[in-house]
């Protein structure tokens, strides 16, 4: 038993290498065993000389060229139904073999299955011909009509049998391979959705992290900065530390929150800011502001991003330009409302930004339908050159407007 196992495995790895000659050996093999039975011959009424004395050694020397042909069926399909064809024809001039009637099916089988386009169009009007041949042939020889339908029909299953059957295996693997194909597809889909979804997810992150520590780094950097510029004061100092450890504070806490969120998995956020929160957005800027016209009533989304990017433009006024003077306009237009954040005056001062500020304000904009251009007045153009809010000419004035939908998607 120990060695059958091998054996039997070793056959089975021949057979997959070759599965051609395992095929031809026995199709040959149940021919030779008809031959050896006596099953001789089966076309008595087809054969041109008298089938009782042929020698048997031509059927045995026929089924070797069969043989032949079925090696190079694969790889030379229509070549080997040529010469298996040829070789029918001479095995029924002699009485005819069911051999010889195997093979020719394994050989129509083999061309209709690896056969081209081509050549599978050939082989149909092949068949048609000789079904219309073998009608024909039996109305000629004078035969009565129950001959003539039983020979056709005869001759149309012998040929057509094995090709249609040939052509519902192929469309099935064909069918096959083509599900195979787009479950593929679908596979490399879902895993271009999920790195979407892992970018977005990322740029979301991103733009949190900013939105809640960039505020109160700033003002630690302006402050400290401010004390640092100036001569020792212990007063002036001290409120300065003050300023500098409640920003700091406040980022420690959000920044917690947003830590928290994140190994905890929950869906929840960080409270956004609102438009509610604009005394205190003015309070913690430092900056000497003016609000002109009163906050508008604004669907969720487009009030949180309009309380954004004023936060960012006081920011950027406050780290570009200390001392400045901001002027906040609220206003309506035909498609909804205008935002606008004026900063003028004040000490210009060349701070390196990497656009990211301008790029979420204008990311919030978009998001809901709006709009955002930044730059200096009478630029005539959006500035997106990076976190300049009035790092242009220090004489001129920077101006944000935001353009936001009365009502969002």
């Amino acid at each position: 038993m120990e060695t059958a196992r091998p054996l039997g495995s070793r056959a089975k790895a021949v057979y997959d290498q070759h599965p051609e000659a395992y095929s031809a050996v026995a199709t040959v093999g149940v021919g030779v065993l008809l031959l050896l039975l006596g099953v001789v011959p089966v076309w008595e009424p087809l054969a041109l000389v008298d089938a009782e004395t042929v020698w048997v050694g031509w059927h045995y020397a026929i089924l070797a060229g069969a043989f032949a042909a079925l090696l190079v069926r694969r790889r030379h399909p229509m070549l080997a139904l040529t010469a298996g064809a040829a070789l029918f024809v001479v095995d029924t001039m002699l009485g005819g073999t069911l051999g010889m009637l195997l093979v020719l099916f394994d050989l129509i089988y083999a061309a209709a299955f690896w056969g081209s386009v081509h050549a599978r169009a050939v082989l149909r009007v092949l068949i048609a011909v000789a079904v219309a041949v073998s009608a024909i042939l039996p109305i000629v020889l004078g035969r009565p009509l129950q001959t003539i339908v039983l020979f056709a029909l005869q001759t149309f299953a012998i040929l057509a049998t094995p090709y249609w059957w040939a052509s519902a295996v192929r469309r099935g693997r064909e069918l096959a391979a083509s599900e195979a194909a787009r479950a593929d597809d679908a596979q490399r889909l879902a895993v271009l959705d999920r790195e979407r979804a892992v970018r977005a997810e990322r740029s979301r992150m991103a733009q949190d992290l900013h939105d809640v520590i960039a505020g109160n780094l700033s003002a630690v950097a302006i402050h400290s900065e401010a004390s640092l510029s100036r001569e020792p004061d212990g007063r002036r100092d001290r409120a300065a530390l003050e300023a500098v450890r409640a920003a700091s504070v406040e980022g420690l806490e959000q920044m917690r929150s947003m830590i928290g969120l994140l190994r905890t998995g929950d869906d929840a956020r960080v409270a956004p800011l609102r438009l509610a929160d604009l005394d205190d957005l003015v309070a913690d800027s430092g900056l000497d502001v003016e609000i002109e016209g009163a906050p508008p009533t604004l669907p969720t989304a487009a009030d949180q991003a309009a309380a954004r990017i004023i936060a960012e433009s006081l920011t950027n006024a406050a780290k570009h330009r200390p001392g400045a003077r901001v002027a906040i306009t609220f206003a309506a237009d035909d498609d909804g409302h205008v935002v606008r954040v004026r900063s003028s005056g004040g000490r210009a001062v060349a701070a390196a930004g990497t656009g990211h500020g301008l790029s979420m304000m204008r990311e919030r904009a978009e998001g809901i339908g709006g709009s955002l251009t930044a730059g200096p007045a009478g630029g005539g153009g959006p500035g997106g050159a990076g976190d300049s809010g009035g790092s242009g000419d220090p004489r001129g004035d920077w101006i944000v407007t935001a353009h936001l939908p009365g009502r969002t998607a």
